[in-house]
């Protein structure tokens, strides 16, 4: 990963949202959003990609638990057919 390590980009979706450049397109991965219930347990996780150049969703996944959210975004092919850690060498981890 340009300017940034993916491992740690990976960890810190578990509390943080990142901005990426990727193939000359900005994205926004809007880390884990946790629900939960009046007892403080997890309802439900959701993970989100957005293309900023386009204003488009390009990932979405709601789960049981942030490990699971964040597995399903590591394989997604949303990087030009290309899961997370094919396409992070050619990634760029950007400020706003």
């Amino acid at each position: 990963m340009i300017d940034g390590n993916a491992n740690d980009f990976i960890d810190k979706l578990t509390y943080e949202d990142h901005y990426v450049m990727y193939d000359g397109e900005k994205f926004f991965v809007n880390g884990c959003q946790v629900t939960t219930d009046n007892q403080g347990n997890i309802v439900s996780v959701v993970l989100e990609v957005y293309n900023l150049n386009n204003n488009t969703t390009i990932f979405s996944a709601t789960k049981q638990t942030i490990s699971d959210c964040i597995a399903e975004f590591e394989e997604a092919k949303i990087w030009n057919d290309k899961s997370f850690w094919e396409a992070e060498k050619d990634m760029a981890w950007v400020d706003c």
